[in-house]
């Protein structure tokens, strides 16, 4: 007895701009020019800060540091498409992601350096901040899905992992629990080729990892994530998909780390230079600037200008980020719970009492206790 078909699935690859800054005039998104600048101003932007932020950290100004550079379009992108009210949870290779949703940056320094008042998210978005452990957020923003579907608000959840956490079982239980109550939420698989030393090829043995959207009724799309355009109207497309209640989806966004895993890594010890060369010629700024100098968008002129206002701009945020005063250490006990548990009351005590044996900050005085009390 012949086997029957049951199902015939296949996944797309979206392209539009080429690296040499030639479009694909079909593909093309329907985008102002002001939102074509405003791409290529994020990425600009976002990798000298990136460049900056290296040197601090090499100079002991700043802690380790998760590299951008190379990956400004699948960061900057995204949230173009999405409203302040719609939630955004990135990873911690996130920084562009924050940026484009209009964070001040100085406070993203001051996470890196170990801070916890680097968590400060403009007033009315909905932006979490990350987790260190990789993959753990997953759920949650299903869950977040799972709220605006219950409101009725036509909100979003838009979230992001590697292809390293793709292989977690966080990734499979998210998009069941999406798929299965087609929740209005978009997972964002930021494929850079190296889950820090791991490349995409020991990884997963599937062709691609946008499939693995296939088995949770969820729909899939790879796409060039060092396409600006492509990545633009992928995201739009899933965030009108959610919006008008057709569920979610799983874009594989297929970009390159150029850089190391973080400050704390040597790539060089496991990937070839001829590696990153082949992917510095598909470079995402430089083919988005071919193709706004072809448009007549931009040129030598404003390219410099941006640099200048750039420059000068960065150098605020560093500014500010070292005027910061001193953090007060009793703050990494507050905020952890409604009436904290009698153990953090005892070491809470403990450091206050450390602290004035030190001639203790006068901050100390100013401090409300904090609130809880002994079983």
């Amino acid at each position: 007895m012949p086997l029957k078909t049951v199902a015939e699935l296949k996944i797309q690859r979206l392209e539009i701009l080429s690296p040499e800054g030639k479009v694909d005039a079909k593909l093309m998104p329907k985008a102002s020019d002001k939102d074509l600048l405003k791409m290529y101003r994020l990425m600009f932007q976002i990798r000298a800060f990136d460049e900056r932020a290296i040197k601090l950290q090499r100079s002991g100004r700043l802690g380790t540091y998760p590299m951008i550079t190379g990956q400004e379009a699948t960061q900057c992108v995204p949230p173009m498409c999405l409203k302040p009210s719609d939630w955004v949870v990135p990873t911690y290779r996130g920084g562009g992601v924050y940026f484009a949703r209009g964070m001040e940056m100085r406070y993203a320094l001051l996470y890196w350096a170990g801070d916890d008042r680097g968590t400060h998210f403009p007033d009315g978005n909905n932006d979490m901040i990350f987790s260190i452990p990789v993959g753990t957020h997953l759920t949650q923003v299903a869950g977040l899905a799972w709220g605006e579907k219950l409101k009725k608000t036509r909100g979003v959840a838009l979230t992001y992992c590697g292809d390293g956490t793709s292989s977690k079982g966080d990734l499979h239980e998210a998009l069941t629990f999406a798929g299965q109550f087609k929740l209005p939420a978009i997972y964002i698989i930021e494929n850079n080729q190296w889950a820090i030393s791991v490349p995409r090829r020991r990884q997963a043995a599937s062709e691609t990892l946008a499939q693995k959207a296939w088995g949770y009724g969820v729909h899939g799309l790879q796409v060039d994530g060092n396409d600006a355009l492509a990545v633009y109207t992928a995201v739009k497309e899933a965030v009108d998909r959610a919006r008008n209640g057709a569920g979610p989806t799983l874009l594989e966004c297929e970009t390159y780390r150029m850089s190391h895993h973080t400050t704390a890594d040597d790539s060089t010890r496991y990937r070839e230079a001829t590696e990153v060369e082949l992917w510095r010629k598909r470079d995402p700024l430089v083919r988005m600037r071919k193709f706004l100098e072809s448009k007549k968008l931009w040129s030598e002129a404003k390219e410099k200008a941006l640099s200048v206002e750039t420059e000068k701009w960065i150098d605020g945020e560093v500014a500010a980020y070292e005027a910061f005063p001193e953090p007060n250490p009793l703050d990494m006990f507050s905020n952890n719970y409604a009436r904290a548990p009698w153990n953090l009351i005892e070491q809470r005590a403990e450091l206050e009492k450390l602290l004035e044996q030190k001639g203790g900050p006068q901050i100390l005085t100013r401090l409300p206790p904090v609130e809880g009390r002994f079983p």
